[in-house]
């Protein structure tokens, strides 16, 4: 009796085994293992007609697909050894893929004691949080490694270290290694580099860095006052140990100032480009000037059409130009980018009279609409999740419809309206999509979608809109993104330098979304008026802006940029009103502009410069576009020799008006040895052919 009660006691005192959790174990591991990814049975038509949702983000249709479809064969009540689920990832049985689980292994027991309790879904908790410690590393060497933990935080308020369901992958293997039992990273080259962390369907980023060896040296820096884009700039480039570019000389950045802020080329002789020789400008005053200037705003109303993808129809010139003026007006008088954004997301009326009303027939339908806008304002390329959840950024499928369904009531026709009674189908769900501030909240009758969005997105605190356009001024003015993509942002793909990007966000916004001031703030900075540098210590540089990028010129530019160099006094004022950046319709016709890879804006058109194939570039070398111009009796070339100019200025003031700088005298010696002994015809033809080789070069091409 005194045994049996022991044993009584016993069973009763022991801590019952717990129940496995589908939705927050089982999931997790069927992620760890690649069951759920896109090359597997998270594809959209699934793999041997077994499908789950991309990374486990639609719990209940993946138990479903689990226990239920199929006849229910994937899960046996009796024998759980014998389930398909667990049998086939063991490698039991043919499933065409690889063995993803073994035996005696923690996530084979997890997923066996599921099936012996059951299989059942009780859906306990939600994941809300995953973060890794720590998430940014430093490391002396490549011999050092970091161990990592992944903790995930619950709707019930309980966290767990999931490392062990945790996939860390690096960016680039090369770079980094991840050694498991424990989890550990080591840096093996030197740089900061990226570790992504999946648990389930979350997925954060991590840093780590491996400073590069000591470089001595002293760069000249033009005084900054302490310019916040320098505090941030030179921080990163110290911690990574690497000395930056010196800048460039008044010349140069005077060319470079003046193609970025207005799209033309400085108005510099030779005489001018030795005065400013040992001279010094007020840099600060220069970039003020041009900000006030009418070129900034003609010059800035082209990037934004191009930003908003803006593209006219033959049919309708009246609404092309209604849509241009407004555009332009809107950077002349100097309004708030959240105003010109609600304009643009609001406008309704006849699209020949309010340009604003354009914006929504740049697209034919809602979805499209949707994508324009989520690209646009909030740096986001939500079309992933038209077909699926998007599988390296928070948005869902229900997102995606759901901001769509904000849109549909439009009527694109040339007056726009909204009709209340449009809507949009969710296939998730085959009924009509709910409206949805994506990654918020849904919307219900009692408000306007369209209202309440376009309050949301233009709240001084929204997380997207103001970084997403002071990432767009970035771009346009350094040639690449603090966001890499400008309309990329997610956690797998952060700022370059995070701090950066929310103090620009928080300034553009606290100066009443002044694009002026923002870009300004850039160009008065020491890394904007770096030195290019096309040597191998770019590549350490180039990512941390220790470099200037060289950025190839719009054909608009570049095309106005020929003009100027080539045409003559007051031939070349006379043009002014047909400045080609001043065309902001793509589809108003000019060989010329196609020839230097004019963006038709059937793309995005958010890389710099152009976008020339190969039979592009050959007219533009060989084509009329320079030697027609270059010939000209009347052009700058033939009236200097008529006027009897020396060979040798003749150079001097070409090298000076297309590249801001004078010709190096080894190259001047060179030039003028060959001209000896060539007939004034002959020397004509060489004069040509100098001209012809500085416009095709790619200096003269770049803002360099």
């Amino acid at each position: 009796m005194i045994v049996a009660a022991l044993i009584i006691a016993t069973v009763l005192a022991a801590e019952p085994e717990s129940s496995v959790d589908f939705d927050s174990q089982i999931l997790p591991l069927l992620t760890k293992v690649g069951c759920n990814a896109g090359a597997c049975h998270g594809a959209a038509a699934g793999r041997g007609g077994f499908h789950l949702s991309l990374f486990g983000s639609d719990a209940q249709a993946d138990y479903a697909s689990i226990v239920t479809y199929a006849e229910g064969r994937r899960v046996n009540h009796i024998d759980a050894s014998k389930s398909l689920v667990l049998v086939k990832p063991l490698g039991g049985l043919d499933h065409g893929g690889d063995a993803v689980l073994q035996e005696g292994s923690s996530a084979t027991a997890l997923l066996r004691r599921w099936l012996e309790q059951g299989a059942q879904r009780a859906s306990r908790r939600q994941l809300t949080e995953l973060r890794v410690v720590p998430n940014e590393m430093t490391t002396k060497s490549p011999s050092d490694s970091i161990e990592l933990k992944a903790i995930a935080r619950f709707s019930d308020g309980e966290e767990a270290d999931v490392t062990e369901w945790t996939q860390f992958r690096a960016e680039d293997s090369a770079s980094v290694e991840i050694l498991d039992q424990p989890t550990r990273a080591r840096s093996l080259l030197p740089g900061k580099h990226r570790i992504t962390a999946r648990f389930w369907f979350r997925i954060v980023s991590v840093s780590i860095l491996l400073p590069y060896e000591t470089r001595s040296g002293v760069v000249s820096q033009v005084a900054s006052d302490g310019n916040r884009v320098d505090q941030a700039i030179d921080k990163q480039l110290s911690e990574l140990n690497l000395l930056p570019a010196a800048v460039i000389d008044d010349a140069s950045f005077l060319r470079r100032l003046h193609l970025d802020l207005t799209g033309r080329l400085p108005k510099l002789d030779s005489a001018e480009i030795q005065r400013l020789i040992g001279a010094e400008i007020n840099r600060e005053q220069k970039i003020d000037k041009l900000l006030d200037s009418e070129d900034f705003s003609a010059y800035w109303a082209l990037r934004l059409a191009r930003w908003l993808k803006m593209r006219g129809s033959p049919e309708e010139p009246q609404a092309t130009r209604a849509y241009s003026d407004w555009i332009l007006e809107s950077l002349q008088k100097r309004r708030p980018f959240n105003q010109v954004a609600r304009e643009l997301l609001t406008a309704i009326g006849d699209s020949h009279v309010v340009g604003a009303a354009n914006f929504s027939r740049t697209m034919s339908d809602a979805r499209q609409h949707a994508e324009l806008v989520s690209s646009v304002m909030m740096g986001t390329r939500i079309q992933c999740a038209n077909c699926h959840n998007h599988p390296f950024a928070q948005w869902t499928q229900n997102d995606y419809h759901g901001l769509a369904a904000i849109f549909a009531p439009f009527d694109r026709g040339r007056a726009v309206s909204f009709k209340k009674d449009r809507a949009v189908t969710n296939p998730l769900t085959g009924e009509s999509a709910v409206p949805r501030i994506p990654g918020v909240r849904n919307l219900d009758n009692t408000e306007p979608a369209l209202g309440a969005f376009t309050d949301w997105l233009l709240e001084k605190d929204n997380p997207y809109f103001a970084k997403a356009i002071v990432n767009r001024l970035w771009d346009a003015m350094m040639g690449r993104g603090l966001v890499s993509g400008v309309d990329d942002f997610r956690e797998t793909n952060p700022p370059s330098h995070s701090q950066l990007l929310d103090e620009l966000a928080n300034d553009f916004v606290a100066h009443d979304y002044d694009l002026r001031r923002t870009i300004g703030l850039i160009a008065n900075s020491n890394a904007y008026a770096r030195q290019t540098d096309l040597t191998s210590r770019s590549i350490a540089l180039a990512p941390w802006y220790g470099i200037a990028t060289s950025k190839t010129l719009l054909p608009e530019v570049h095309l106005d940029a020929i003009e100027d160099v080539l045409s003559f006094n007051d031939r070349a004022a006379s043009q002014d009103r047909q400045r080609k950046v001043s065309w902001l319709d793509p589809s108003q016709t000019s060989p010329d502009l196609e020839a230097l890879g004019r963006c038709s804006r059937t793309e995005a058109c958010q890389t710099q410069g152009s976008s020339q194939g190969l039979s592009q570039k050959l007219h533009a070398m060989n084509g009329d576009l320079l030697n027609q111009r270059i010939s000209d009796q009347n052009g700058r070339l033939h009236n200097y020799l008529n006027t009897g100019m020396t060979s040798r200025a003749i150079m001097e003031d070409f090298y000076a008006r297309a590249l801001s700088r004078q010709p190096e005298p080894i190259r001047l010696s060179h030039w003028m040895a060959q001209l000896e002994g060539l007939s004034r015809e002959g020397q004509t033809r060489w004069l040509e052919d100098f001209v012809w080789a500085i416009l095709s070069s790619q200096n003269f091409a770049t803002n360099r």
